[in-house]
């Protein structure tokens, strides 16, 4: 009876204790919110990084096609067109997002900060659960490693990146699942919790996956108490073996679904391209990163590189040194450990370990993404060091000397952080070295954490008033980790909550007058790079997932997914493109226009903000076949498109070279500097001011395009008149707009740059407006008209062909997943046109979509099916049915004939 009563009372405890895991890291989100006066707390919203540019505006999509009833698998709301799996998979899937249909879509970011608060409170408790089931302990201490781990540096750091978080929820879960496979034999729970990482984000999961593997070693070696030959543990736990091999399967199995189609979909982006370096046995860091054990040591300005986030609370960080030093662990215990957190150390440390961590891609910002594995080790380190009981178990001299190494490592780390970088960026000068140098930690942050080590460490040894050490230690660990996650926001451009509901409405409410959802069947793209959305945003703003957010067929996009086909498409054409990630809706032509079906043009500027184009000549419309053999070449945009005009039929003389009359060069002054924007490197060299003098050859837009990247447009003139464009594109090449001009006008184009010679390879032409709209009309004629019924990924209509005319455009690019018939006849899709680049690797993509008709009338039907979505599917019904028989045959069946044998034998 006593016993009984006594688990009752440690069953309480546990649930108390629980509710506290989840409460506290809640409740200091909610303080260090406050603080911040962010939303729902405050003004400020999360419109930062990838939370503003990406999250939102996804979730947003996600939950205007839900709600709406027009969610598809392909969406023209990405780019000029993609498969939304990948996208889906990568930021989206997370039992918490359904916590964006609770509010209104002008709300949106008060909705993420929610989200955002439980996901973190819910990893304290999922720590909670594995500490107290895997090392079958109770009690309030349990709250000091659960608070640590849901706010340690990676969740300060990296907060805003919210699909990350749902990775941190179920680690603790996958490794109670292994507990339990090594203890009992059981891999249910460890299966089940592995899908759902993998499903809640793949890309941590893949992560999850390896660190499963050494985890699982280190368990069954744990479980020698002495060095045993590797086949004898292998004989040994060959059940236990087993069962992780046939879970692990299972997991994969069950997650095909997932995996598939997104990893075709991957294999279309920038990110499959391959570079040597990664895979160099070289240092990512040095000492210095043992000052990243201290509070404050990073912020938001660093975001982009700096050292692994490995803050955790100085308690824990103590224990952890308290481990190695203790004479109730075993020496041989300690030297397992101690290899295991090498292992994991050097998949931070060694750029080919950190690289295959990565999914074999070096981060593009956000770096050592692996490093919450190291913490999580760290601290069920430290908690073995915590069931020791140090206080009574450690002599003067050991305690001492834990204080010491303790102050020693910290002190190593803040003084090569003084030294260590600059000697990376001197001898090895590189972007990453830069950022690197600059992220480094005040010196005088030292003295805080030595202050903080000797307060804990006099905590730590202290054997008396214990509830009271209990709770004086949760209140500075909660106060270290707050601050930290404080002090890691510094620098935050903060968005308006208040701004955000009215520029979302009042931008949609001018899509709204043109009818332009991307589900629509009357499918046309609309340009609205003047939207109003961006005056929410405090930091720089480039619309990328407008069209996102708003819901509308648009051109630009930026995710981890891009397609890269499409995108190198668009860049050879003069979209602006800053890197793989990301394409631009600016660097149009009427061509473009006409190419990519662009109906509308918004400005919210504008007293008329409503702009109908007369390029527009359709969806799709029937060209000639020679179009499709036009080889689009890197960095000749103006180029291609003169080749694409003379593949369409235009008239001569259509796209007109202006001609140059004169170029002057002199030395920028300092308000002629000024010009450009301040983010430039002023490193480069002098400044220059350099000036065409053009005579406009045909009526209509002027454009520029400069083959060697030397303009900064930024300080863009024209007649005198500033012509920046809306997004910065310093440094790149796109074609640029230097307004409308009339045949016979001389023009005057000023800019400055820090390589004049390269100038003189700068184009600049005008397109005649009334050929073009001439030809623009003729292609109407024979334009693709689509039935009431088509869709998104069903598309259905009618074209004419002709003699001359024998080939459909069709505004989608040419992508895996699409199928055509024409007449009910199936037909092999013909990519129209082909792109190319050359950085960073030469490589050749398809174009858009041709499909071959006939002379005459032609039904064409266009379908997408997500490619490896079905057999995925499959796969992943066939692992659901071997694991739900596999644990109904090991959980019940077999138990239960087991007790009734044993019955029987009685």
């Amino acid at each position: 009876m006593e016993q009984q009563h006594n688990t009752l009372a440690k069953l309480r405890v546990s649930r108390w204790v629980y509710l506290g895991a989840f409460l506290i890291p809640l409740v200091i989100m909610c303080v260090v919110f406050w603080q911040l006066k962010v939303t729902p707390f405050g003004k400020h919203s999360l419109l930062i990084s990838d939370t503003g540019a990406q999250y939102i505006p996804i979730l947003e999509y996600l939950r205007s096609t839900v709600l709406h009833g027009q969610f598809h698998l392909f969406s023209f709301a990405l780019g000029t067109g993609s498969s939304i799996v990948p996208l889906l998979t990568y930021y989206v899937i997370s039992p918490f997002n359904f916590l964006i249909f609770l509010f209104p879509a002008a709300q949106l970011p008060t909705a993420v900060a929610w989200i955002v608060i439980l996901k973190i409170g819910t990893i304290g408790l999922t720590m909670a659960i594995f500490l107290r089931h895997a090392f079958l302990r109770s009690g309030w201490s349990l709250l000091l490693f659960s608070t640590a781990f849901s706010l340690c540096g990676f969740v300060a750091m990296y907060f805003y990146d919210i699909m990350w978080l749902d990775a941190l929820i179920w680690l603790p879960i996958v490794a109670l699942g292994l507990h339990r496979i090594v203890s009992s034999n059981h891999f249910g729970l460890y299966t089940v919790s592995l899908t759902i990482t993998i499903f809640s984000n793949y890309y941590l999961g893949y992560m999850t996956c390896l660190f499963s593997v050494l985890y699982f070693i280190y368990l069954i070696v744990e479980h020698q108490p002495v060095p045993t030959p590797f086949k004898e543990t292998w004989r040994m736990h060959w059940p236990a073996i087993r069962q992780f091999v046939f879970g692990s399967l299972l997991a994969g199995l069950m997650s095909m679904v997932v995996l598939i189609p997104t990893a075709m979909g991957m294999m279309l982006t920038g990110k499959s391209n391959f570079f040597v370096e990664n895979y160099l046995p070289t240092p990512l860091f040095g000492p210095e990163v043992l000052a990243q054990f201290g509070v404050g040591t990073g912020d938001f300005h660093n975001h982009l590189y700096h050292a692994p986030s490995l803050f955790m609370g100085t308690l824990m960080f103590l224990l952890l040194i308290v481990y190695f030093v203790s004479p109730k662990i075993k020496a041989v215990e300690k030297t397992r450990t101690m290899w295991l957190l090498i292992a994991m150390g050097l998949s931070l440390f060694v750029t080919v370990f950190n690289t295959i961590w990565h999914m074999f891609q070096q981060p593009a910002g956000f770096p050592f993404r692996n490093v919450y594995f190291f913490t999580f080790l760290a601290l069920i380190t430290a908690y073995r060091a915590w069931q020791t009981h140090p206080d009574q178990t450690m002599n003067d001299p050991q305690k001492i000397l834990a204080l010491l190494w303790g102050a020693g490592l910290l002190t190593i780390g803040f003084t090569s952080a003084q030294f260590v970088p600059k000697l990376w960026d001197q001898f090895m000068p590189s972007y990453n070295n830069s950022l690197y140098l600059h992220s480094q930690p005040n010196f005088h942050l030292l003295w805080l954490a030595l202050g903080l080590l000797l307060l804990n460490t006099m905590l730590v040894f202290i054997t008396e008033w214990r509830p009271i050490r209990i709770s004086l230690m949760i209140l500075i660990i909660s106060g270290e980790l707050g601050s930290n996650l404080y002090l890691a926001s510094q620098g935050m451009d903060f968005g308006s909550e208040t701004k955000f509901e009215k520029y979302f409405k009042r931008d949609s409410s001018l899509l709204d007058r043109i009818n332009a959802s991307s589900t629509k069947s009357n499918l046309h793209r609309v340009d609205y790079l003047h939207s109003t959305i961006s005056n929410a945003y405090t930091g720089p703003y480039n619309h990328y997932n407008d069209p996102l957010m708003l819901d509308y067929a648009g051109l630009s996009s930026y995710s981890s997914t891009l397609d890269e086909q499409s995108r190198v498409f668009q860049h050879d054409l003069g979209y602006f493109s800053q890197n793989v990630r990301r394409i631009s809706a600016q660097g149009y032509t009427h061509l473009t226009d006409t190419l990519f079906s662009v109906k509308y043009r918004l400005n919210a500027d504008n007293p008329h903000p409503v702009t109908k184009l007369n390029s527009y000549a359709g969806f799709g419309f029937a060209v000639p076949t020679k179009l499709a053999d036009v080889q689009l070449r890197d960095q000749t945009a103006l180029f291609n498109q003169q080749m694409i005009l003379e593949a369409l039929g235009a008239q001569p003389d259509t796209l007109v070279r202006a001609t140059t009359m004169d170029i002057s060069t002199h030395k920028a002054s300092v308000a002629e500097a000024n010009r450009a924007a301040a983010k430039n490197d002023r490193k480069s060299g002098h400044r220059y001011v350099q000036t065409f003098k053009l005579r406009v050859n045909a009526t209509g837009l002027l454009h520029g395009y400069s083959p060697a990247a030397n303009v900064i447009y930024s300080s863009l003139l024209v007649n005198g008149k500033k012509a920046k464009p809306l997004i910065n594109a310093d440094g790149s090449r796109y074609v640029f707009k230097l307004g409308q001009h009339q045949k016979g006008e001389v023009v005057t184009v000023s800019y400055v740059t820090t390589r004049p010679e390269a100038g003189y390879s700068n184009e600049f032409v005008s397109l005649d407006q009334a050929k073009y709209v001439k030809l623009a009309k003729s292609l109407a004629q024979q334009r693709f008209k689509l039935s009431r019924k088509s869709g998104v990924t069903w598309l259905s209509g009618n074209v004419q062909g002709s003699a001359q005319r024998r080939l459909l455009y069709v505004s989608i690019p040419d992508t895996p997943g699409w199928h055509a018939t024409v007449n009910g006849k199936p037909v092999k899709i013909r990519s129209a046109m082909h792109a190319q680049s050359i950085i960073p690797v030469v490589k050749n993509y398809r174009g858009m979509i041709g499909v071959p008709i006939h002379v005459g009338k032609n039904h064409v039907v266009l379908t997408y099916t997500t490619p490896g979505l079905k057999v995925g599917a499959l796969l992943s019904a066939l692992g659901a049915a071997i694991f739900a028989f596999l644990v109904i045959a090991g959980e019940w069946v077999r138990p239960l004939k087991r007790r009734r044998q044993q019955k029987i034998s009685k």
